[in-house]
Parts: structure tokens; C-alpha cells; sequence
């Protein structure tokens, strides 16, 4: 009895750390990105999906000017980003949210 018990808590535990690992491609390599599995807003990813088409791929312009080294705060980003530029640049502010907002400017600053 004891050793069927001890076999259950086993397997249960090998189950719940299995969980806990990140996927993998096939090639053994993490998916994802680095957006963490709790499902945190990931700011490269809503870069891609919002901003590349202006500004490239990997934000060093295109249409949009290069993001890199900007030098503004994170409060005049996130302005700019809610509001937009008159002419230049769409306004994001009844599109994303303000955490999705701040992701992008984390993202946006942390381009160097």
C-alpha cells in the first residue's frame, strides 16, 4: 500500500513539474519568445503587431522613424503612442490598453 502510495505521489509530481516547463520546438528550444507563461503583455510582440508596419521590422524606420536611443521619457512615449501625431501617426488610445501601452514603451526603450 505504502509503495503504491509513494508511485502516485511520484508520478503526480513528475506530471506537475512537466507543467511547469516552458514548450519547446522540436528542436528543443523554448517558444514564446520571453513573454512569461502567466500571460504578461509581451511589448515586441504588440510592437510587431501594431508599429512595424511604420517603423520596420526591428524598429529602425521605415515609413515611421528609427526608435532607437529616442531619449523621451516613458510618459512623452506613451503620450505620443495614446495620441498619435496629426498626420504623421495613428492614435492608439481606443485600440490598446494602458498595460499594453506601457509595454510598448518599455519595449520602445529598451531599443539601443
Amino acid at each position: 500500500m505504502a509503495a503504491k502510495f509513494l508511485t502516485i505521489i511520484a508520478l503526480a509530481a513528475f506530471g506537475l513539474t512537466s507543467l511547469a516547463q516552458p514548450a519547446s520546438n522540436p528542436d528543443g528550444h523554448p517558444t514564446g519568445g520571453s513573454q512569461p507563461a502567466t500571460g504578461a503583455i509581451n511589448g515586441r510582440t504588440l510592437f510587431l503587431r501594431n508599429c512595424a508596419h511604420c517603423h520596420g521590422a526591428t524598429a529602425h524606420g521605415d515609413d515611421g522613424p528609427d526608435l532607437h536611443d529616442l531619449g523621451f521619457t516613458d510618459d512623452w512615449i506613451a503620450n505620443r503612442i495614446r495620441k498619435g501625431k496629426a498626420g504623421q501617426m495613428t492614435a492608439f488610445a481606443g485600440k490598446l490598453k494602458l498595460a499594453e501601452i506601457a509595454a510598448l514603451v518599455a519595449y520602445v526603450q529598451s531599443l539601443k
